[in-house]
């Protein structure tokens, strides 16, 4: 069985590891972009869309836990 959002999982273990962080732009778009067939990593007109807007904020708030996300997906 496939696993659902590989790179969501890939960047959060890293953010709870201690290895990556939320520091800049780049990290928050691997999190939160890195599972969508628009997103091309690097390409300097990566547009932000709605999804990507409040995930954000609700990140930033701390109203949404990493831990708890991953434990959701299963």
């Amino acid at each position: 069985m496939e696993e659902r959002f590989p790179a969501f999982r890939a960047k959060a273990r890293e953010i709870l590891a201690g290895v990556s962080g939320l520091e800049k732009e780049e990290d928050y778009r691997q999190l939160l972009c890195g599972d969508c067939p628009f997103y091309r990593h690097g390409e300097e007109e990566n547009e932000e869309c709605g999804s990507y807007r409040l995930l954000r904020a609700l990140l930033e708030a701390g109203a949404l836990d990493l831990e708890d996300l991953l434990q959701a997906l299963g």
